[in-house]
C-alpha cells in the first residue's frame, strides 16, 4: 500500500508542472518562474510543446558579407546612412566612423569628408559594396582621418 503512493504522486506532480507550463515562464533576469507578468512568453501557445515562430533570415550578395557586421549595416540602413551624409552628419553617419575606428575627436571631419564627397559615395545607387569601398577610399585620401582612423583589414 505504502509502495504504490510514491509513483502516484511523482506522475500527479509532472502533470501538475506540464499543465501549468503554459502560463509559467522564466523570467529573463533569473529567478523562479513567472505567472503572467507581461514578458515575451505570453505568446498563444507557448508552453513544452512549442516551437519558434516569425523567425527571419537574410543573406547578402557576397558570400564573404554573409557575417560582416559592417557590410551588413551599410546594407539595411542605405538609405539612412545617404540622408545624413547629405545633412552632414547623423547616428548612421557616427556607427560608420566607429567601424572605422576614427577617435570621437574626428567625428566633425569624418562629417566632414564624407559630406563633401557624397556622390562620390552614392554614384552607385542602392550599392552598398560600392558604397564600403568609397568610404575607405574618402577615409585614406583625408590626411587627417588617414592618420587617426584605423581601417579594418576585413573591410573591401
Amino acid at each position: 500500500m505504502f509502495t504504490s503512493k510514491p509513483p502516484k504522486i511523482i506522475f500527479s506532480t509532472f502533470i501538475g508542472l506540464l499543465i501549468s507550463s503554459n502560463s509559467a515562464s522564466a523570467t529573463h533576469y533569473g529567478g523562479s518562474p513567472s505567472f503572467k507578468k507581461g514578458s515575451i512568453r505570453e505568446s498563444r501557445g507557448s508552453g513544452i510543446f512549442s516551437t519558434t515562430k516569425h523567425s527571419s533570415s537574410s543573406s547578402s550578395s557576397t558570400r564573404n558579407h554573409r557575417y560582416d557586421p559592417y557590410a551588413n549595416f551599410l546594407r539595411l540602413h542605405y538609405e539612412e546612412i545617404q540622408e545624413q551624409v547629405a545633412q552632414g552628419g547623423g547616428p548612421h553617419v557616427e556607427v560608420i566612423a566607429k567601424f572605422n575606428n576614427c577617435p570621437d575627436l574626428m567625428r566633425s571631419e569624418t562629417n566632414l569628408a564624407l559630406s563633401t564627397n557624397y556622390r562620390k559615395l552614392f554614384e552607385t545607387r542602392s550599392n552598398p559594396d560600392a558604397l564600403q569601398r568609397a568610404i575607405r577610399e574618402v577615409i585614406q585620401e583625408n590626411d587627417k582621418l588617414r592618420n587617426n582612423c584605423e581601417i579594418s583589414k576585413n573591410i573591401i
